[in-house]
């Protein structure tokens, strides 16, 4: 065969591989069941969905004023329950690796040094990529080759809240060795959505034991599906906007015509770019880790994440007002999830897109991953001054941050050893200005485009 009928030859197979692709999966239903079991209320009782923790007009996290001002953490589908930490932002996590090295075969997290840790998702990185595997496609390849992007810590996670007893509380059932499994599958079988799941796996929903854990798993995978979806990760921000549409003599490059001389400078702060809003260079350290391009970056990707995938310790204040908060046994983060002593106190870096992002004007959000402050300019300020300032006279345990500002102090942190401060951050010298500065650029960083709850099916 000479090369150009081979050519053909080979382009023909690509052909119908793709079409046979097409056929046998629906990517389109796949996201569409996502989206429904997300915000459908399979909980025990029937009072909680996904959405319930992960509001997307307030960012894909927790939207209700009183438990963001107060406990924190979201109270559970049965109302005598609630869990212990902030509900984590639900867009941009699509992108999270397996946990792992962040470099490969180096040892270097496994040793204990929690910065070199990356992927995963929750705030400790537990849900790591493992928990679902090719098994899903029960063999069928083509559905493997369309979906196989969809596996990983979004679909893990989405495993986690259906049977934990202060979340979503599905009882125990025929579950074939995953918890949880039973409930769901039955709630979406006997869902009017429920074709959706044959349109996306070419076969009915099957609940009965040797079949359900793998129908659960599937489940996930739509969630994680449409957790990928350009509906939840929209890049539609008005940094986003003025980075597409720059028409000045650089375009695409800081300044952006689009943003404001303040939102500028706070964006030449981030990055400790030197320029006419910035002549000093001076740098507030925020790309070290709020940043998904690694150094060098200058902020102007089109799709950058704000996160390092990475998790630090910042030796935040603890809150006494956290639900379950026991300052005899405090959140050890990361080291709860793999054992080593290292890993005390490390968190995982969030994204900032949406940090702002809020159901309305003046509607208070809870920042960190334990809730202490509430709104930017504490953030900003802690991460500027926690060292310069720390005082566990004047701000002693259990001083709220709106009193340690009053206070012009801040408590010691939760977990002494091994904190970022006084290392990358704590004595920034930033003026008010400046902090004012970083404040506005974050508040450019919320996407326009806002999810809403899908209409009955039909």
């Amino acid at each position: 065969m000479n090369s150009m009928y081979k050519a053909l030859a080979i382009a023909a197979c690509a052909s119908l591989l793709w079409a046979g692709l097409a056929a046998a999966q629906d990517q389109d239903a796949l996201e569409d069941l996502g989206k429904r079991v997300f915000f459908d209320n399979i909980s025990n009782p029937p009072r909680q969905a996904c959405a319930t923790c992960h509001v997307p007009a307030n960012g894909w996290t927790a939207g209700v004023a009183a438990i963001n001002l107060g406990q924190v953490a979201v109270t559970g589908a049965n109302p005598h329950t609630v869990g212990g930490r902030k509900p984590p932002s639900a867009a941009y996590a699509h992108v999270s690796p397996d946990f792992g090295e962040r470099i490969p075969d180096s040892g270097l997290c496994a040793a204990g040094l929690g910065r070199l840790c990356i992927g995963g998702v929750f705030w400790d990185g537990r849900a790591d990529g493992t928990a679902i595997g090719d098994e899903v496609f029960d063999g069928d390849l083509l559905l493997q080759a369309a979906y196989q992007q969809f596996l990983g810590p979004t679909a893990d996670q989405a495993l986690g809240p259906f049977p934990n007893d202060v979340e979503q509380n599905v009882p125990n059932g025929n579950d074939g060795g995953l918890p949880g499994a039973e409930a769901v599958c039955r709630h979406v079988e006997d869902a009017r959505y429920a074709e959706l799941f044959e349109f996306a796996w070419n076969e009915p929903i099957d609940c009965e034991p040797d079949r359900v854990a793998l129908s659960f798993k599937r489940i996930a995978v739509a969630i994680s599906a449409f957790e990928h979806s350009d509906e939840v990760n929209s890049f539609s921000s008005k940094r986003d906007t003025a980075l597409l549409t720059d028409d000045d003599a650089n375009p695409g490059e800081f300044p952006l015509a689009g943003l404001t001389a303040e939102e500028n400078q706070g964006h030449d702060l981030f990055y400790g770019i030197t320029s006419q809003a910035n002549p000093s260079g001076k740098n507030a350290n925020c790309a070290l880790c709020h940043n998904s391009e690694g150094p060098g970056s200058l902020g102007d990707e089109l799709e950058q994440l704000y996160s390092d995938q990475a998790f630090h310790d910042l030796g935040l204040p603890p809150n006494f007002e956290i639900a379950n908060f026991d300052p005899n046994n405090p959140d050890v983060g990361l080291e709860g999830f793999t054992g080593n002593p290292g890993h005390k106190g490390d968190f995982r870096t969030p994204t900032m897109r949406n940090v702002d992002k809020r159901v309305g004007a003046g509607f208070p959000k809870a920042y960190m991953h334990n809730g202490y402050f509430k709104n930017l300019e504490d953030v900003v300020h802690f991460y500027n001054t926690a060292s310069l300032k720390e005082d566990p006279v004047a701000c002693p345990a259990g001083t709220t941050a709106a009193e340690a500002r009053a206070n012009d102090c801040w408590p010691s942190a939760e977990l002494p050893g091994g904190s970022a401060r006084g290392a990358v951050f704590g004595d920034l010298g930033l003026t008010e200005a400046e902090e004012a500065a970083i404040v506005a650029y974050l508040k450019t960083l919320s996407d326009t485009e806002t999810v809403t709850q899908p209409l009955p099916y039909h």
